[in-house]
């Protein structure tokens, strides 16, 4: 093993290499925009280094694949000059890559408020003289010095380090191949950013309310890299219906007509408090109310009877990530993408956490997985969020899933901590449980012989952590004031398996207001009106007289004018529902997959299907500009 571990000793050397490169990019960046960090703190400096550091393994790893599989082909192989000079010619242009896209993200930084990007490469290929028109009021003579001198100086530090390195020739095959297992489990770890459920993305580096300090932190090359491999269509729209944005205006305008003097008001007090529960799958048929079994959620059966139920909502789509954009942005869902998976997107779009940060109110998000996991952590931070708390915040010897933390373990944390919060606050929480593989540690009300049974048994557990949750907030001194809201992030085809992805029952869900803060007029009331989980952000924001005028796609079912309409999506289908027919559209195939009143007029189905279309083009457009 010695003689092992002897042998990757370069390795290790130019692994180390490329991580010094990283730390050199990041102090560049870091230094060009004084303005934007007190450097008399070191403390936050340590802070962007230490929340760098996976990304920065990952990219370094990344560029050593090629050298590692390099020294492996060429181990038979007596010719030193060769290994040295493909060596050498590898390093050089990495280099030179590497230290161009270090100084134009400067440039780009400092005209887009965003890291460099493949839509800022795309801009410059397409218009370069309006590229060029742009730059000249940025420096330009010092990143192009910058480049040289950082090449040369990079290249001479490489030069110095492995002038007078010695290849290992014709190492045996037993030791060949443990090198293979030890180096490649290595950098595939680090590249993944270890063994876990999420991969490492971008929002891993996030830490900060501070956006610029999550820029640092976010290893710029690996940013770019991964943006290329995961680009899909982000750039490229699926919905190809209208030919103009007046058409698709003119189309979409009946479904958010509303008479502002027709909203009416819930709530017996000016400023709550507000916790947002997002329950993970919790569809409706899990509900008696919204003809599900009885006894799955009997608590949450009690709650409605004591709070305000829209019956009729749908979510946006089928995975939490598109749910937690639609609740907290009130932006749909984008079919075949997902805008949560692009930080220089979603930093662009609204999200409530933001209007509730501007009125003054204390900020949090809970999740008892990784926040990093489809970017929640980023999407909160750069919204308003002051605070997150995943599962690195929790004593690892709990009690857990494979997702993550135990719900009731994240909720009895959360009320500890909203005891010692200022009022007003702002505390969402996102549960986990309720997903595949339905995991408890305790028996299974249901029984656990099939995935139904399982499923039924986790959201029993969810309706009862909920409940204790509910019940111990009552004891506080908070509780009087606080609305509590709770709605899923996404529907199922659990528990009856009876749904397909066409089926608008699929993506029915609940949605619940629920404390002492609403009139007791509206206790106990149920609200049948056809609508959308993108329509809670603009009805709670203008039941607590907040901005939301920026939430285009949402609108307040709180109003009695607003038309009867919902729209959900998957990856290569979409639906509009109404009282009167419910369509749902497959545009790969172009047509119709689904219709669930065949004697509803034509005339009437085609109009459906048009703003279905107009609905989805305009959305994904508006995602293409963010």
């Amino acid at each position: 093993m010695k003689n092992v571990v002897k042998d990757l000793t370069g390795f290790l050397l130019y692994f180390a290499f490329w991580l010094l490169m990283s730390f050199i990019d990041r102090f560049i960046f870091l230094i060009s925009f004084p303005d934007k960090i007190n450097f008399s703190n070191i403390k936050d400096i340590l802070r962007i280094y230490l929340h760098a550091w996976s990304l920065d393994f990952s990219m370094a790893s990344y560029i050593c694949v090629i050298p590692f599989l390099g020294f492996l082909a060429l181990n038979f192989s007596n010719n030193e000059g060769l290994k040295r000079k493909l060596l050498k010619s590898y390093t050089f242009i990495v280099i030179l890559f590497f230290q161009i896209i270090s100084f134009a993200n400067i440039n780009i930084y400092r005209e887009w408020g965003d890291k460099i990007s493949k839509r800022a490469i795309d801009a410059i290929a397409e218009d370069a003289a309006g590229a060029a028109a742009s730059a000249e009021a940025t420096p330009i003579l010092i990143p192009v010095l910058g480049i040289v001198i950082l090449t040369a100086a990079s290249y001479a530090l490489f030069s110095y380090l492995f002038g007078n390195i010695k290849f290992p020739n014709k190492i045996p095959n037993w030791k060949l191949l443990l090198i293979l297992l030890i180096g490649g489990f290595v950098l595939f770890g680090f590249i993944r950013g270890g063994f876990g459920r999420a991969p490492l993305n971008p929002s891993k580096a996030y830490f900060s309310s501070k956006t610029f300090y999550n820029h640092a932190a976010v290893n710029t090359h690996y940013s770019l890299m991964r943006e290329y491999f995961t680009r899909n269509q982000r750039m490229r729209s699926p919905y190809k219906y209208f030919s103009s944005d007046q058409e698709i205006q003119q189309t979409l305008k009946p479904v958010f007509a509303e008479n502002p003097d027709s909203a009416f008001s819930i709530l017996n007090t000016k400023k709550p408090n507000v916790v947002l529960i997002l329950i993970e799958s919790y569809v409706a048929d899990l509900i008696e109310s919204t003809g599900g079994e009885k006894g799955i959620a009997p608590h949450f059966e009690d709650m409605i009877s004591n709070g305000l139920f829209f019956d009729h909502i749908y979510a946006a789509s089928d995975r939490s990530d598109k749910g937690m954009v639609a609740v907290f942005s009130g932006f749909p869902a984008q079919g075949p993408e997902s805008i949560i998976k692009y930080i220089d997107k979603h930093e662009n779009m609204p999200a409530i956490g933001q209007e509730f940060f501007n009125a003054g109110y204390k900020t949090s998000f809970y999740h008892g997985g990784q926040s990093e996991f489809y970017n929640f952590k980023s999407y909160m931070l750069s919204h308003g969020i002051d605070r997150v708390v995943d599962v690195l915040n929790f004593n690892p010897l709990l009690p857990r899933t494979s997702w993550g933390i135990y719900d009731h373990l994240v909720f009895e944390r959360m009320i500890d901590d909203l005891d010692d919060e200022n009022q007003p606050f702002f505390s969402s929480i996102f549960t986990l449980v309720n997903h595949e593989p339905f995991e408890l540690n305790e028996s299974y009300k249901f029984g656990n012989d099939n995935n139904v049974n399982k499923f039924k048994s986790t959201a029993y557990y969810t309706d009862q952590s909920i409940h204790t949750f509910i019940e111990a907030a009552k004891k506080k001194d908070w509780y009087k004031n606080t609305l509590f809201i709770l709605i899923a992030d996404h529907g199922h085809r659990l528990p009856t398996e009876k749904w397909d992805i066409s089926h608008p029952q699929r993506f029915h869900i609940p949605l619940l207001f629920f404390g002492d803060v609403i009139k007791e007029e509206f206790k106990g009331k149920i609200i049948n009106t056809v609508a959308n989980q993108t329509d809670l952000a603009k009805t709670l924001l203008n039941q607590l007289k907040l901005p939301s005028d920026r939430y285009k796609w949402s609108r307040d079912l709180l109003n009695k004018s607003i038309p009867q309409v919902a729209f959900y999506n998957s990856k290569d289908a979409f639906g509009i529902i109404t009282p009167q027919d419910v369509i749902s559209y497959d545009r790969i195939g172009n047509q119709v997959n689904f219709n669930a009143n065949d004697l509803y007029p034509k005339a009437q189905k085609d109009s459906l299907v048009n703003i279905a279309k107009a609905y989805y083009q305009g959305v994904y457009e508006d995602f293409m500009k963010y």
